[in-house]
């Protein structure tokens, strides 16, 4: 298996810490594998084993052009926790985030420059979030936790869309190799 990439916005370490002790309350739930909280990210566009290193130059000079001093930062709210997969044994825990016009504009933005750079992308329709834990693994059924307000987390702004390359062995497991910063954020 070759190297995977893919573009997210990464949650701050502000926020990941405060977001990692609520997270740790629910650890008692049975999934099999829970997300290290500096990898905490929102992906927008998942770009897997690029066909060539030139794919992916081409693509970063394309995002630098369309991003860097052209679109500016903004905030997001966190928002409820949900899951994907089946209800009782769900495949993905992760917590939600408002709905944002400009994210959903961001989002297209890159999609498109990666599709226009060659890169075979997930057609489903963009649901943001952050995946907290993996594949229910317990003997009973999933139950949503009760209690837990992700609404209390402050919100985050948005400074710079990160290329982040997987690192299966390593933890944490993502590895930023190229930021483009958005306008007016202060890093």
């Amino acid at each position: 298996m070759g190297t995977h990439y893919f573009l997210a916005v990464r949650i701050p370490r502000q926020q990941s810490e405060i977001i990692y002790p609520l997270i740790n309350q629910l650890s008692q739930m049975k999934f099999k594998r829970w997300v290290h909280p500096f990898d905490y990210h929102i992906t927008l566009a998942f770009l897997g084993e690029p066909p060539s290193e030139e794919h992916l130059l081409h693509l970063c000079d394309d995002l630098s052009e369309i991003i860097e001093g052209r679109l500016p930062s903004f905030s997001l709210d966190f928002a409820g926790v949900h899951t994907f997969g089946a209800a009782d044994s769900p495949r993905i825990l992760w917590l939600g985030v408002r709905p944002s016009k400009t994210l959903m504009e961001l989002r297209e933005q890159v999609y498109s420059s990666c599709i226009k750079n060659g890169f075979q992308l997930d057609p489903r329709p963009f649901k943001p979030h952050i995946t907290l834990a993996r594949k229910w693994d317990g003997k009973d059924s999933y139950i949503n936790p009760d209690g837990w307000n992700p609404e209390s987390i402050p919100s985050f702004e948005v400074k710079s869309i990160e290329l982040l390359q997987t690192n299966v062995n390593e933890e944490p497991k993502y590895k930023t190799i190229r930021s483009f910063r958005l306008t007016g954020a202060e890093l």
